[in-house]
């Protein structure tokens, strides 16, 4: 029995050495590291997508800000100018009628002088052929004026109107306010008077 004993081989065990850890608690605290990691990194890539998505909101709405101040500005600029250019239409339409009023405003003395001609050529014997050849005169330089929006100011007959007439005498009559004589004929180009017409106008007793 002893001889047995001493045959048999006994398995040694070795005993646990502390701080060892085990392979499978090696694998696993790994895996736990690892997906810590990956959760961080997955944050950290989210969070700078946000910020991405943030600085290119801001620069968005800054270009969005510019675009329409400079639209803001360029219609400001169109509208600008189309006053400038009407106001330039306007000044140079203006310029060319009053020219056009002050050159004939001043060959009303000659028209007056012409009219004046055929009253004396008429008074006078003989003196038709003469009344014809101014009236032809007078009458072609009328009608070329006339192009140009001159006429003759109606008075005689007419209501009195101070902003037509200029009343230089009165006289008692029957139609208190009508013109009844024409001393010097007025005229107007388009609207607007170059002279006053000079009349004598009827007034009550």
């Amino acid at each position: 029995m002893k001889k047995d004993r001493k045959d048999r081989k006994e398995t040694p065990v070795t005993p646990e050495r502390p701080g060892t850890v085990e392979a499978a608690d090696i694998d696993d605290g790994a895996m736990d590291a690892q997906v810590v990691s990956e959760a961080g990194q997955e944050e950290a890539a989210a969070e700078a997508t946000e910020a991405g998505i943030a600085e290119w909101q801001a620069a968005l709405e800054l270009a969005v800000k510019q675009r329409d101040e400079l639209k803001d500005q360029l219609l400001r600029s169109q509208a600008d100018f189309q006053n400038f250019r009407r106001r330039n239409q306007t000044a140079r339409s203006d310029g060319y009628e009053d020219g056009v009023r002050e050159a004939i405003a001043a060959m009303l003395p000659a028209i007056d002088n012409l009219e004046r001609a055929i009253d004396a050529a008429e008074k006078h014997e003989g003196g038709e052929a003469l009344s014809e050849g101014v009236k032809m005169t007078l009458n072609s330089l009328m009608e070329s004026l006339k192009r140009f929006g001159f006429e003759e100011v109606p008075a005689l007959g007419e209501e009195f109107d101070p902003e037509k007439h200029n009343a230089v005498m009165r006289e008692v009559g029957e139609e208190p306010g009508k013109v009844l004589e024409v001393f010097q004929k007025g005229y107007k180009v388009k609207d607007r008077i170059i002279r006053y017409a000079m009349v004598k106008v009827a007034v009550e007793e």
